[in-house]
This record gives structure tokens, sequence and C-alpha cells, in this order.
């Protein structure tokens, strides 16, 4: 919906409606005692999670194909943030790919919105507060504008599919 909403091409579009639910790919890599740990990670344990992404990267790594080069700049760089204090690689700004900026947005909202085995929901106006202290930091600042703005059209959404 983001990416319609900004212009993107409908091929482009399609591919990331594909891409996306594939960002975390790279979780088969680490294993279950972290992923599903009931209580706050180590550092050392934050270090592995961390190596999601780029297990994720390598799993789509030499693609040809336009859906799995962008599954793979997801994968890859949906933790980065608009500062350059993400990770893998430190992208900022417009360095990042367009479809990790947008999956990143996403991707918090999700987490933030839904059980977690550490914590309960947040309510989304919460969630939403959270979120904007990080444009312009941990956001793209335009696609955060953009996706509050269609906060209330994924609301409607997502009540209609239950």
């Amino acid at each position: 919906m983001m990416a319609e909403a900004a212009g993107w091409p409908q091929s482009r579009v399609d591919d990331l409606r594909l891409a996306s639910p594939m960002h975390d790919i790279g979780k088969i890599g680490v294993p279950d005692q972290i992923l599903l740990k009931p209580d706050r990670l180590t550092d050392a344990e934050f270090e592995i999670i961390k190596t999601h992404s780029t297990i994720g990267g390598r799993i789509f790594q030499g693609s040809e194909f336009p859906m799995l080069k962008m599954a793979h700049d997801i994968a890859l760089h949906h933790h980065e943030r608009w500062d350059g204090r993400g990770y893998p690689d430190g992208f900022e700004n417009n360095d990042i790919p367009e479809p990790a900026r947008i999956v990143a947005l996403v991707d918090v909202y999700d987490a933030m919105s839904n059980d977690r085995v550490y914590r309960k929901a947040f309510p989304e106006k919460k969630v939403l507060e959270i979120m904007e202290t990080g444009r312009g930091t941990h956001f793209d600042p335009a696609y955060f504008d953009l996706f509050m703005d269609m906060v209330p059209k994924f609301r409607t959404m997502l009540e209609e599919t239950g």
C-alpha cells in the first residue's frame, strides 16, 4: 500500500508484496534459544540476532530476478537507520534501499503492535508515539510521514481481514 501511494510502478509494488514477507528469513540461522528467549537478550545474544540480516542477504545474493534482488536488499538492510546507526552496514539516508526503508517502518509497527515472547503488545497510540521519536533518525522522514498518513487505511484493512 505504501509503495502504491508513493507512486511506484505496479511491477515494483508486486515485487515488494512478494519480497517483504521474507525480510526475516535469515532468522533460520539464529538458535531458537535466542529467538524464543522470554527475557532481555545479553549483548552477545543481540549480536547473534543481528546476523539474521546478513544471513538473509546471503540467501538471496546473486539472483538476477528483480523480486529476489529486492528480497536481498530488504533482508540485508531492513535494520539500517536513516541516521546511519543501524546494521549491518551503517547505511544512512538514501543509501538504504528504498524497499528496506518501507519494510523497516512496517516491521517496527508490527513488532510493537503484537505480542512477543518477551513482552505484550503495546496499544497503537503508544506504538505511534514511540515511532514518532524515530522520524529522521530511525526512519526516512518522507516514508514515515506517508506511513502515518496511511495508518487509518492499514487499520481498516486489518479489521476487514481479521
